[in-house]
């Protein structure tokens, strides 16, 4: 007898972007790449392995190591009130998942950015709801539009899903529109989920949160993957109001027990005052190379872009030299060069494509001119 996977299943496969990742050369040039290519800083590496060393092997609390969450909390006054208003994550992934299972119930309608980060549509099905698409336009510069938004509402409708700064665009949105979305939603009594992985890469200061307009309204999901280099450390957490969180806390014990003990260890010191100049000296790395790159892909006729105001990816319209997929197909096969095409994270990108740089300055170099290169060959 075969064993069938449920209906739930159907259609959900690995993303394009691990598609492309895993038909690389090991030679190739990687500009896809959604992670930064610096180590995590040795003291914060220490700090996990003082955790072993001093037997923190065993599980934490399911919400999370106490100073964690009080941590965490204090990042987020006066969002949050205290460490009971956080819970500690594998990962901003698994909360996710865990505030959507929480929130949602099969058949409710949940809108995502087009484009956006593709997990957020497969989280949304995998819990039984319907994940809703509304548009983020290249005219604005991929920002949020509140009308576009409310244009996508219907009676269905339980969570709008915002993430700033963007994967894949860099955009970071305007206080004014997330303050006209906290007002549109609260007035339909729609819960918001804000995706702030990217808010440590922020190049004209501190992104602003949709919390800041809605203390009650929804969760801001978070983590430290991102600008202190830990993607492997698995630490993140979901922040909101204290009852609701207490759902997902209950939630959140039964798909993993509680995040990695040695991990919240390392999260610790990575939170602490100590940690800052770190933290600004990761993002002056990533300054200089965004800067590298704009004047390399600035090189390259034909080829449109924005200076993005977050994350570390360029969305570059290359839609006068087709579409993006065989594009990148083709730059990778040829050139030896990792890229991703607009169509892993909507369906109204096609001539678009992310370029990363997550990676040295000389790569960024030799990667973007082998990409122009074989551009303005075909």
């Amino acid at each position: 007898m075969s064993l069938c996977a449920a209906r739930r299943m159907d259609g959900i496969q690995r993303t394009l972007i691990r598609q492309i990742f895993d038909s690389a050369p090991p030679d190739a040039i990687n500009l896809g790449l959604g992670q930064p290519d610096l180590p995590t800083p040795p003291r914060i590496s220490l700090a996990g392995a003082g955790g072993i060393a001093s037997g923190r092997t065993s599980y934490t609390s399911t919400a999370g190591d106490p100073a964690l969450r009080a941590a965490i909390a204090a990042r987020y006054a006066p969002f949050a009130a205290g460490a009971e208003d956080v819970v500690v994550t594998v990962g901003s992934q698994e909360a996710v998942f865990a505030t959507m299972l929480t929130l949602l119930d099969p058949g409710d309608e949940v809108l995502v950015p087009d484009p956006g980060y593709p997990a957020y549509p497969i989280v949304a099905r995998l819990v039984g709801a319907v994940p809703v698409a509304y548009r983020l336009r290249p005219e604005r510069g991929f920002r949020i539009d509140p009308a576009d938004v409310a244009r996508a509402l219907t009676a269905r409708t339980r969570m709008v899903v915002v993430c700033s700064p963007s994967n894949p665009t860099g955009a970071v949105d305007r206080r004014e529109d997330l303050d006209r979305l906290a007002v549109l939603l609260a007035e339909r009594g729609i819960a918001w989920l804000s995706d702030e992985i990217y808010a440590g890469f922020a190049y004209d200061g501190p992104a602003p949160s949709i919390s800041a307009f809605s203390p009650a309204g929804g969760i801001v999901i978070s983590g430290l993957s991102k600008d202190l280099s830990m993607t492997g450390w698995r630490i993140g957490w979901a922040v909101g109001e204290r009852a609701l969180v207490s759902r997902i806390i209950a939630a959140h014990q039964y798909l993993v027990t509680c995040a990695p003990s040695v991990s919240q260890a390392a999260a610790l010191a990575a939170l602490s005052p100590d940690a800052e100049p770190e933290r600004a000296a990761y993002l002056e790395t990533f300054r200089r190379r965004r800067a590298l790159m704009a004047e390399e892909l600035s090189r390259i006729p034909g080829l449109r872009f924005d200076l993005p105001d977050g994350a570390f990816y360029f969305f570059v319209d290359a839609s006068r030299f087709g579409s993006a997929l065989p594009i990148c197909r083709r730059v990778l096969e040829r050139r030896k060069v990792v890229t991703i095409p607009g169509a892993a994270f909507g369906e109204t990108c096609d001539g678009w494509i992310r370029i990363s740089y997550a990676a040295p300055e000389e790569k960024i170099v030799r990667g973007i001119r082998a990409f122009g290169e074989e551009l303005l060959s075909s």
